[in-house]
C-alpha cells in the first residue's frame, strides 16, 4: 500500500480479473464477433493485445482459450470417427493424459474435445477393459500349476583373520626360487627376501 497526494492506491495483481473490472462468465455473440473480426485482421497469436485491439473486456487467456476451443473455423464439431477413436486409444496407451498432444495427432480436434470424449464415452470403457484383463490373468495363474518353491543359496560373509597372508618356514623350503606360491589369498613369488614375508 503505497499513500500518494493523501489518496490511498492499492497495487492491483493482473492474475484477478476481477480486480481490474474485466468480464468473466459466459461470451455473448457480439464478443464472438468482436474477436473474430480481430483474429482475421491480425491473426493469431500476441495475445496479450488482443483485448485491447478488439475492444473487449477480457483478460488474454479467455480470448485465447475462446479462440482456441469454440471459435477457430478449422475445428472440428463433428462425432469422432473410428478412426480418430482408434488412434485415440492408442496415443492415450502411448502418452498418457497428455490431451495438447493427442490433440496434434488428431487434425481438427483440440485438446478440449479431446480430453472430454475421453472422460465421457472412453474411459469407463478403458478401466473395464483393463478389469477383465487382470481378472483374466488371475484366473489363469490359478488355473495353473502352484509354483515351486526354489532353494535359494545365499553367500555367507567370510571372516578373516591375522594369520591369513603369512606362509610358514615348510612352505618356503619346498619352493624353489623364481616360482611362485599361491596361497588361498593371492600368489607371491619366491623372489622376495624372507623379511618381506611374514614367518609364523
Amino acid at each position: 500500500m503505497w499513500i500518494s497526494n493523501l489518496h490511498v492506491v492499492t497495487p492491483v495483481s493482473s492474475s484477478h480479473a476481477s480486480a481490474k473490472g474485466l468480464k468473466k462468465g459466459a461470451w455473448t455473440p457480439e464478443e464472438d464477433s468482436l474477436l473474430r473480426q480481430c483474429i482475421d485482421k491480425y491473426g493469431e497469436g500476441k495475445w496479450h493485445q488482443v483485448p485491447l485491439r478488439a475492444g473487449l473486456n477480457r483478460c488474454r487467456k479467455s480470448c485465447r482459450l475462446r479462440w482456441v476451443n469454440y471459435l477457430n473455423p478449422n475445428i472440428n464439431r463433428g462425432e469422432f470417427t473410428s478412426d480418430e477413436i482408434d488412434l485415440l486409444l492408442r496415443l492415450h496407451k502411448l502418452l498418457g493424459n497428455r490431451w495438447s498432444l493427442i490433440a496434434g495427432r488428431l487434425p481438427g480436434r483440440t485438446a478440449n474435445d479431446v480430453k472430454n470424449y475421453w472422460n465421457t464415452n472412453l474411459a469407463k470403457k478403458q478401466e473395464s477393459r483393463l478389469r477383465s484383463k487382470t481378472r483374466n490373468r488371475e484366473a489363469a495363474c490359478s488355473d495353473a500349476t502352484p509354483a515351486q518353491k526354489h532353494n535359494v543359496i545365499r553367500p555367507r560373509p567370510r571372516s578373516f583373520s591375522n594369520n591369513n597372508w603369512s606362509i610358514s618356514v615348510n612352505d618356503l623350503s619346498e619352493v624353489g626360487i623364481g616360482e611362485v606360491i599361491s596361497t588361498k589369498y593371492g600368489c607371491i613369488t619366491s623372489k622376495l627376501l624372507l623379511q618381506d614375508i611374514c614367518l609364523i
